[in-house]
């Protein structure tokens, strides 16, 4: 078997791995809180601190992660990564303070990155007519992870207690790394390129139009996808009319996102490949937006749960497409630092889609946030068509200015 197969396989296990252990307890943390000392009247407050810490340490410290990944090897930095992730776990089981947890998210948030991490050795350490592919199927061991890992936390919440949760996250996480560690090859090592700094590797993105589409799309996506989660549990009682049934069909409802994008990623890959990734992504785009005001009009729970199912399928091609155009056009010795910077964009899609959805829902109600995040989503897709009319009259314009010193 090829090494770049191996690794593949070996890569694609621990990234559902991390996934799963990641969603298997992120739903309980408000819970584990509550175990902690935090009062009811200040949990909400708790519980943003504790998400929203993570993720701006993430924003900040993940394109710095890309860039030692590219000049270090991006073996060493998914290891380090693991071995970060899996003690943070183990330490959050052993917490016995409220601010234990805090300090520990965001910790989480600036050391972590085992799934970009994974995702860059896989894009630089296969052969180039195979890497959009085999990052597509990364995606999807990252979206199983993120559907099976809340109801694995589930059963294990019930069974060892929110603790032996966290301990058996760590325990996930360290396995994954221990494979990494004895099976997976870098072949590939890193280049012995021009060092730069930080700002100097900014100005380098800025000026890839690749990496601005990856950029956008990506914080597109993240809108997309997690904007409407503070206020779905809540609109999807209004529909069923029964709270003890409205939690069961929440649970199936948001796993739909996660089962759309298992069954479409490599599909989207593919048509992008042979169509252009340009016209895919406005494609997925423009479908969502529009499923996004189908979604606002829906009336009952099985045009909802069919008409989320379409929108996840559509959003769904956003995220491995944008993570293929990086394997294709951007250069190896920068890849690392590119799929930093895509997540630390997936971060702000994160932290940015609740906040219009909070402020859309208090002033208009939930039905609005699907209209409006659909109008985000449809005007995405027309940034795109304008940047693909650019790009081509560039290269229009570059031809031509080839041809006319060539016949001089």
């Amino acid at each position: 078997m090829p090494y770049y197969r191996r690794n593949l396989i070996v890569l694609w296990l621990t990234t559902f791995l991390a996934s799963a252990s990641w969603t298997q307890v992120v739903p309980f943390l408000p819970l584990y809180l509550q175990e902690l000392g935090v009062p009811a009247e200040n949990l909400a407050q708790w519980s943003g601190a504790v998400f929203s810490v993570q993720f701006a340490a993430g924003i900040l410290m993940a394109p710095i992660w890309g860039k030692i990944a590219d000049t270090k090897g991006r073996k060493l930095m998914t290891i380090r990564a693991g071995l970060c992730l899996s003690a943070i776990y183990f330490l959050t089981g052993a917490a016995t303070s409220p601010w234990h947890v805090l300090v520990l998210r965001f910790l989480n948030g600036a050391l972590t990155g085992f799934i970009p991490s994974s995702m860059s050795l896989v894009a630089t350490n296969t052969p180039q007519h195979l890497a959009a592919r085999y990052v597509a199927y990364m995606q999807i061991a990252s979206a199983a992870g993120n559907v099976a890992g809340p109801v694995i936390g589930g059963v294990l919440a019930s069974l060892v207690g929110i603790r032996g949760a966290l301990n058996l996250s760590g325990a996930n996480v360290l396995f994954s790394t221990i494979l990494v560690i004895l099976i997976v090859q870098e072949r590939h090592k890193v280049s012995g390129a021009a060092r730069s700094t930080i700002l100097e590797d900014f100005a380098t993105a800025v000026k890839s139009p690749a990496l601005v589409r990856v950029v956008w799309i990506t914080v597109l996506a993240m809108i997309g996808s997690v904007s409407i989660q503070p206020i779905l549990v809540v609109y999807l009682s209004e529909l069923v009319g029964d709270p003890e049934r409205a939690t069961t069909v929440s649970g199936i409802i948001f796993a739909l996102p996660g089962l759309a994008l298992m069954l479409t990623a490599n599909l989207w890959v593919q048509q992008g490949q042979k169509r252009g990734y340009g016209k895919v992504v406005q494609t997925a785009l423009l479908s969502a937006g529009i499923l996004g005001v189908a979604l606002a009009l829906s009336r009952s729970l099985v045009a909802f749960g069919f008409f989320f199912f379409l929108q996840g399928a559509c959003l769904a091609g956003l995220r491995p497409v944008s993570s293929a155009i990086i394997a294709d056009e951007v250069e190896e010795e920068f890849r690392g630092r590119a799929f930093g910077i895509q997540q630390a964009a997936n971060t702000i899609g994160g932290l940015t889609g609740p906040m219009i959805a909070g402020f859309v829902s208090s002033r208009w109600g939930a039905p609005a946030v699907f209209a409006v995040i659909g109008g985000f989503l449809a005007l995405g897709a027309l940034y795109v068509r304008l940047q693909e009319q650019a790009a081509k009259q560039r290269r229009e314009v570059t031809a031509g200015g080839k041809e006319r010193k060539t016949s001089a």
